[in-house]
Order: C-alpha cells, then sequence, then structure tokens
C-alpha cells in the first residue's frame, strides 16, 4: 500500500491571534493600516462596509484587523451575526456588545452604564410591546403544523381546543396594545432619543472612535440582516462609533431580492440607504498564481 506524506496543516485560532497579522500571505496589513487611519479620523461615525466573495478572506482579515486595532488602542466589538441569527431583533444584541464595550473601557463611569443599561431597556420593551403576543398566537399555529417533535404536539392537541376558545380574545389584546402603541407614540419617541442621547454622551469620553466589527452578514436569514443593519442605522448612528458590516454584497443583494422582491437593478441599491462606504477587499487577478504558489510552496510536509 502506498504511504503519502501528510501535509503539516494546522486551522488558524482566530479566536485567540497572539500577533495580529501573522501569516499574512495577501499583504493585508497594508490595507488595516490605512483604515486603521481611516477610523481614526471619523469622529462624526459611519457604517462601512468590507465586501468580498467567499473564501477571499473576510472574517481573517478584520480577526486580525481588531487585534491591530486593540493594539493600537481602540474598543473594538467582533460580532458573528450568523451565530445570532436565531432572535427576531438583533437591537439587544448589538447593545449588549456596546455596553460590555464600555465597561472594559476607562474612560466610562460604572455609574453611566448602567443608565444607559436602563435606557436599553426601556427602548427594548417599546420595540417589543406586541411581539410576545404575536408570537404565541403564531407559535401554536407553528406547532400545529409540524413544527415541533411528538411531545409538543400532544400539547397542542390537548391545548387546541382552549386556543380555539381564546383566539378571539386574543384578537382583542393584540388590538388593544396597537391602540396603546398609537396613544403612547410620542412617549416612545422620546425614549429612543433619550437612549441616543446617551449614548452619544459615552461614546464621546472614549479617546478613539469604537470600532464595531459585524461578520458573516450574508449568511444570516434575509429577515434578520436586514433587521440588523436598520437598527445600526436608526439607533446607532452615533459620533465616535464606526461600524464595519463585513459581506458578500451580491448575495445579501440577491437575499434580499428573494426574500422582499426588492431588485436592487431597477430600485438601486438598497444598501446605499444605510452604508456610507464600501470597501472591497479583493484579490487581485495577477497575484492569484504567485500567492498560492507561496502558499503552497511554505507549507511544511513531514
Amino acid at each position: 500500500m502506498t504511504e503519502f506524506n501528510q501535509l503539516d496543516w494546522q486551522r488558524t485560532n482566530l479566536d485567540n491571534i497572539e500577533e495580529a497579522w501573522q501569516g499574512d500571505l495577501w499583504d493585508r496589513r497594508r490595507l488595516g493600516e490605512q483604515l486603521t487611519n481611516y477610523v481614526d479620523r471619523l469622529q462624526c461615525g459611519a457604517v462601512l462596509a468590507l465586501d468580498a466573495r467567499w473564501g477571499e478572506g473576510k472574517t481573517w482579515f478584520v480577526r486580525h484587523w481588531q487585534k491591530h486595532l486593540e493594539n493600537e488602542g481602540h474598543n473594538v466589538i467582533y460580532l458573528d451575526a450568523f451565530a445570532n441569527d436565531y432572535l427576531d431583533d438583533p437591537f439587544l444584541t448589538i447593545a449588549a456588545e456596546i455596553s460590555q464595550a464600555f465597561k472594559r473601557s476607562n474612560e466610562i463611569d460604572v455609574e453611566e452604564i448602567e443608565d444607559f443599561n436602563s435606557k436599553t431597556a426601556s427602548v427594548l420593551i417599546s420595540l417589543a410591546s406586541i411581539i410576545p403576543i404575536l408570537v404565541a398566537k403564531a407559535g401554536l399555529h407553528w406547532v400545529g403544523l409540524g413544527g415541533a417533535g411528538e411531545s409538543f404536539r400532544e400539547v397542542y392537541e390537548n391545548g387546541k381546543e382552549v386556543y380555539d376558545v381564546a383566539s378571539d380574545e386574543i384578537a382583542g389584546k393584540i388590538k388593544e396594545q396597537i391602540e396603546k402603541k398609537i396613544e403612547s407614540h410620542h412617549v416612545e419617541k422620546e425614549t429612543i432619543q433619550d437612549f441616543k442621547k446617551e449614548l452619544a454622551q459615552l461614546a464621546e469620553k472614549l479617546d478613539k472612535p469604537l470600532v464595531f466589527i459585524i461578520d458573516e452578514l450574508d449568511r444570516c436569514r434575509p429577515d434578520f440582516a436586514i433587521r440588523l443593519i436598520e437598527r445600526v442605522k436608526h439607533f446607532f448612528d452615533i459620533p465616535k462609533i464606526v461600524f464595519v458590516l463585513v459581506m458578500n454584497r451580491p448575495q445579501l443583494l440577491q437575499s434580499i431580492k428573494s426574500f422582499y422582491g426588492y431588485d436592487s437593478e431597477i430600485q438601486g441599491d438598497y444598501l446605499e440607504k444605510f452604508v456610507d462606504f464600501t470597501i472591497h477587499l479583493s484579490i487581485e487577478a495577477d497575484s492569484v498564481e504567485r500567492h498560492y504558489e507561496n502558499i503552497l510552496c511554505t507549507r511544511q510536509i513531514s
């Protein structure tokens, strides 16, 4: 039997990078340094998009850039959006990550962070005021349509009669909640304004802009991805906070088209409504062969 030498291949641990840009075969450090200088000048805040196709090293780049930014004294947040797209609303995740970043900062007091968390809770309550009722009603139908195992199905069958009786009552509750929401609309607007004001005051205390990297956006459910982008722009578009949305832009636009029927070729690029600037992380065609040769030659064979 023929024996083959095995490549001494070690998968990169991107969660525990010890040295930024180690193994940088594509010269990404140059872009990272340029981007750092650019971010440092964005005192007004911004939403940037980092666009590249699958397999072109988006995650490798942003994780090493994260380490580079931390070495430069930046507060940095890295969020895997795909790992969180089981949630209905990403608002809480974004706010919680920012709160933790503030806690790690020496410029912000604990009492101020607690006040920010309190205002975050108020906004969340406002956003989710009718969601529990809607979910409860839809959830029973979901179980009945085969969305759960036999034990849940048994509960559904036993509770179906109760649900049918309570259906009108649930609809009445939803109507009541919507009416209350209309009446309290001005209060909710003030709550959101207070939240953004508090966030802006805390971010202003940071020595350098807070960089919030959101990765794997194109792998998320389309509704979650769009809601996340909308939440960023409407609630967190604050001076000294820079969001970097990592995506395969054509794929994300295709998902938007498939899910919402929004055709960017006819109606314009939907993402331009939310993104201030796009950076294309592409691999130069004339350098591919040279770099692949470098990769293959530098792997040790045992």
